[in-house]
């Protein structure tokens, strides 16, 4: 359960070249992976069939769209894909699947399921914002989780938890943005932008309001909870579907979230019902969380995230049917201290890593 760790430096080109070539084979075996989950998720759970070509096409479509979102993370992307020797198309199938299977499965033309909790500095140690999440999906993904430490020429550092080959899923920046996403299914899907785009521009960021508007103004593919935090203590959860958003902001109270909605404007373009798990998993961690009286910390989120009552609805997953959802990942920011604490694995066995940057 060793958490492997990558090095990036230099411009926006030079990084995603590094990256591209040194996990080429893995890269290219993932999106091979992915894209046949995309054409299983669309005929199971959206009654659509979906060939592979279709799939890529769709992906072409949706270049332009995050070329003009975020230039500098484009011109990355687009060189993780040369340097993989793979099309931009397939490296977005790859990087974009949960985005990419909802709007096949229920947009216009998952098994996915992630646990995220906010402390507040009214409820965490040291008065310092925490946040935390189990980040879950099939188990086949866990081989590729990856840190990835960014160094870019302008801009700011970054630490991230991803998959091999892609931009940045869960993390924290220099000027002390944080980031990370649960999955939601939306009807209201269109051509544009991963989620992991969203998140790599807010990463780029170096002040809360800019990082919001990056989440808030994306052209998205679908529906994500996207939670935000910043050195100041100020956070916020954003509910999203493909067209429309909602802040959750985190005041004193805790804010956990999983997998549906809980707006009414977002509910109002939900996909199929969510299930069992993702109600079961709100109600267990909010009433972890509620019943820890003590100021809450690093290794509390670390334990409360480990649980495993209610079986395959437990907070931490292990094969859980129909499809075989596993946490994959677990993850605690500190956006005060800039810190990242992070394992491959579920987080009561995987070995946690702690990484932090200067500022």
């Amino acid at each position: 359960m060793e958490l492997e760790t990558i090095e990036l430096k230099g411009t926006p080109a030079q990084m995603g070249g590094a990256f591209g070539e040194a996990c080429r084979e893995e890269i290219r075996e993932l999106h091979e992976r992915r894209l046949r989950s995309a054409v299983q998720f669309a005929a199971t759970w959206g009654d659509r069939s979906i060939s592979a070509a279709q799939v890529t096409a769709v992906a072409e479509s949706c270049l332009p769209f995050a070329e003009a979102y975020d230039p500098a993370g484009y011109e990355e992307f687009a060189a993780i894909a040369a340097g993989a020797d793979m099309t931009p198309a397939d490296l977005f199938v790859m990087q974009g699947l949960t985005d990419m299977r909802d709007l096949l499965a229920f947009g216009e033309v998952d098994g996915g399921e992630c646990t995220a909790a906010i402390i507040p500095r009214e409820r965490a140690q040291g008065a310092r914002l925490l946040m935390a999440q189990n980040w879950d999906l099939e188990t086949y993904n866990m081989p590729f989780v990856r840190l990835v430490h960014r160094r870019p020429e302008t801009g700011p550092a970054t630490w991230s938890l991803t998959l091999t080959g892609c931009l940045s899923l869960i993390g924290v920046n220099s000027e002390g943005v944080a980031v990370g996403n649960t999955n939601l299914r939306t009807t209201d899907g269109r051509r544009g932008v991963h989620y992991l785009q969203v998140l790599h521009r807010a990463l780029a960021c170096t002040s809360f309001e800019d990082a919001l508007e990056a989440i808030r103004s994306a052209p998205r593919l679908s529906g994500h909870y996207y939670y935000l935090g910043f050195r100041d203590g100020r956070a916020t959860g954003v509910e999203c579907s493909g067209q429309r958003s909602v802040l959750h902001p985190a005041r004193e109270r805790p804010l956990v979230h999983t997998n549906h909605a809980t707006a009414a404007a977002i509910r109002a373009v939900e996909a199929p019902d969510p299930g069992d798990s993702s109600r079961a998993r709100l109600r267990r961690l909010e009433s972890l969380v509620d019943r820890h009286t003590d100021p809450i910390g690093i290794q509390d989120l670390k334990v409360m995230l480990s649980d495993h009552e209610g079986g395959n609805n437990a907070i931490c997953r292990h094969n859980a049917p129909p499809v075989g959802v596993s946490t994959n990942a677990c993850v605690v920011l500190s956006p005060e201290t800039r810190e990242i604490h992070a394992c491959r694995g579920q987080p009561h066995v995987g070995r946690f890593l702690t990484r932090g940057l200067p500022y």
